[in-house]
């Protein structure tokens, strides 16, 4: 299948609510354990620990919390907690469910960490995803070790979404989004730079086709690369 031709990716039906299947997707977790992998406690974001979602001993980490946190941690970009926050947010929530979570948040522990992911908030949303992704890749300006795209890529989404909305939207790029855009396509992808901004563009091009949202696309691609 060639990348131009608009795939029928939701089976005839029309896209599903963005409210619904995106930004509800979320998965529980245990603070407690979250909390003891973290570096430092100050890294937990205050949002987890309000959500409304409580359950005996666990929390409801959905895409809509995550986005609460990203909100807070714009406006609070001089605290060298406030992106790290985000961070650690972002990889209780992607964290793949069962898998344990020392991996997603082990850069956290880098010297350079809240420093770099701070600009690289700033760069997403001040330049767009191209920039950022360019300078959050291995040995680049910002590269935090122990970060690659499946995570960083969640970095961007979260804190870039909607602030450049002439430009194409920063979205997750993981393994299953990979395999699904490959399943989608006929082609292979890989995380790299051009293949991002490739499936940037093609998200944006089927989202305006489909009558939805970039991240819609993300989703489903997610889904069936599973």
């Amino acid at each position: 299948m060639s990348d131009a031709v608009v795939p029928d990716l939701f089976n005839g039906q029309p896209a599903p609510s963005r409210d619904e299947y995106v930004l509800a997707q979320g998965f529980r977790r245990k603070p407690s354990y979250c909390t003891s992998m973290l570096p430092d406690r100050r890294m937990w974001p205050a949002e987890l620990d309000a959500a409304s979602d409580y359950s005996g001993d666990t929390v409801f980490i959905d895409r809509n919390l995550v986005f609460a946190v990203a909100q807070r941690v714009i406006t609070e970009l001089d605290d060298p907690w406030a992106a790290p926050q985000l961070h650690a947010a972002l990889a209780f929530w992607g964290a793949p469910p069962g898998q344990s979570t020392t991996r997603a948040v082990k850069p956290l522990a880098s010297e350079h960490a809240s420093e770099r992911l701070t600009a690289a908030i700033k760069l997403v949303r001040g330049e767009g995803a191209r920039s950022a992704f360019r300078a959050l890749g291995r040995r680049q300006r910002l590269w935090v070790p122990g970060l690659g795209p499946s995570y960083f890529t969640k970095l961007l989404y979260f804190a870039g979404y909607g602030a450049k909305p002439y430009m194409p939207q920063p979205l997750i790029m993981d393994d299953n989004v990979i395999d699904g855009l490959t399943a989608t396509t006929g082609r292979p992808w890989q995380a790299t730079a051009d293949d991002y901004l490739a499936y940037l563009d093609l998200a944006q091009d089927w989202a305006v086709e489909l009558k939805t949202e970039p991240d819609v696309i993300e989703r489903r691609l997610f889904a069936l690369g599973s």
